[in-house]
């Protein structure tokens, strides 16, 4: 009896980090799996206001969405394609003025390949509310898997939450900035949410009140989902932290710190930036 040899397909993986237009399909394709993943929204800054009150921190952004390994037949393919690669949401502004909230984080952008009549890619992610809203960004939706909501900030101004967690394979969202009590007591920046894929990945650490900086977590590698920045810690004596940009790809921005009035409240963390692979397979 022969042997059966299994010759695998011959591919040719195209990675893209900025959007190109007019690209030349290739000929001969069987066709092609398409990842598309969109940025994460950005975190919302905090309050600045009067001692003896609850100054809120910024909301975390939430993740971006995202598609993986969808199959395009050559029959759907045109002879060119064009692909859009959403940016991380810019986090709201630091506050300068006193007794204000802060300031909302922005949306993150939406990815995409588009070729012929056929348009593949998830809808737009969410950003976060900010300041004495210190609500979290919501994950965004369309995407297979879904995107995690951003941390949401205590309405205390207590310590600044975990960002959501995001177990099925998608990228994870910010956690929210520190507050500042009514008793004047400043809170830590919470730490961004855990991504895991075929790897797991830890949030950014959140904010030290007086001491270390929030951090961006470590990106997982090209076509992988990206954890959630940390949120910036509050401050009483002097400006608070910013919020930490979120994880290549998608992952959500840190929201930032409150502040006492005289000083500047944190910035809210900018998401991180989406991603689109085509993987073509020739016949």
């Amino acid at each position: 009896m022969a042997g059966i040899e299994l010759v695998p397909a011959r591919q040719e993986v195209r990675a893209y980090t900025s959007s190109q237009a007019g690209v030349s399909t290739p000929a001969g394709i069987a066709g092609a799996f398409v990842t598309v993943i969109n940025g994460g929204g950005g975190g919302g800054s905090g309050r600045r206001g009067a001692a003896g009150t609850a100054r809120v921190g910024g909301g975390g952004g939430g993740s971006g969405p995202s598609l993986r390994d969808v199959w395009v037949p050559a029959a759907s393919w045109g002879a060119t394609y064009s692909v859009t690669v959403g940016a991380g949401g810019a986090g709201g502004a630091a506050v300068s003025a006193n007794d204000t909230n802060g300031a909302s984080g922005s949306a993150g952008g939406s990815s995409s390949v588009a070729t012929g009549s056929l348009t593949i890619g998830p809808t737009s992610g969410t950003a976060a509310g900010g300041g004495q809203q210190g609500a979290g960004g919501a994950g965004g939706s369309g995407g297979a898997p879904a995107g995690a909501d951003g941390g949401t900030a205590s309405a205390t101004g207590g310590a600044g939450a975990l960002g959501g967690f995001n177990f099925s394979a998608g990228a994870a969202g910010g956690g929210s900035g520190g507050g500042i009590t009514a008793a004047d007591a400043a809170g830590a920046g919470g730490a961004g949410g855990a991504t895991s894929s075929w790897s797991s990945s830890g949030g950014g650490t959140g904010g030290v009140v007086g001491g270390a900086s929030p951090t961006t977590p470590a990106a997982l590698g090209a076509g992988l989902p990206g954890a959630g920045g940390g949120g910036g810690a509050a401050s009483v004596t002097g400006a608070a932290q910013a919020g930490a940009t979120g994880a290549a790809y998608g992952g959500g921005g840190g929201g930032g710190g409150a502040s006492l009035n005289g000083n500047n409240s944190g910035a809210g963390g900018t998401g991180g930036a989406g991603f689109v692979e085509v993987r073509f397979v020739y016949a």
